[in-house]
């Protein structure tokens, strides 16, 4: 491996670091907002609820993720990086930059709310086609 290829490889996993450290970021903050947009999972309210008012409910969550992923696969290729033009490196062409699978993971599974819902989805579909 040469000297030049090093540099490069060096570099490039540098950004793939940073890139990483924005997603994961990125989603803590979010994540942040929408369990205040949500509240708290209230088991209480929550049973009160029919199993369709339920599903609507957990699917409304799951879509507005959806558009925030979107969104951020597409913002975050714009924030400049400290390490483009470094031994010719081009930060432009990072794969992951579009590949967001660290921000899809910590959105998800770090919103408390969104978490309990699934439970309680998964719990009903498994106890209505799998009756034991």
């Amino acid at each position: 491996m040469s000297g030049i290829n090093a540099g490069f490889r060096f570099i490039k996993i540098l950004d793939i670091g940073y890139v990483t450290l924005i997603y994961f970021l990125l989603a803590i903050v979010i994540d942040v907002l929408i369990d205040k947009l949500y509240g708290e999972y209230n088991e209480k309210d929550e049973n009160k609820k029919s199993t369709l008012r339920k599903t609507i409910d957990l699917v409304g969550m799951i879509w507005l993720n959806g558009v925030i992923i979107y969104i951020a696969r597409n913002i975050v290729p714009l924030i400049p990086s400290p390490f483009n033009n470094i031994n010719g490196f081009k930060h432009s062409r990072l794969k992951e930059l579009e590949s967001a699978y660290v921000f899809d993971f910590v959105l998800i599974y770090t919103q408390k709310n969104l978490v309990k819902r699934m439970e309680v989805f998964y719990d009903t579909v498994k106890s209505y086609f799998f009756k034991q």
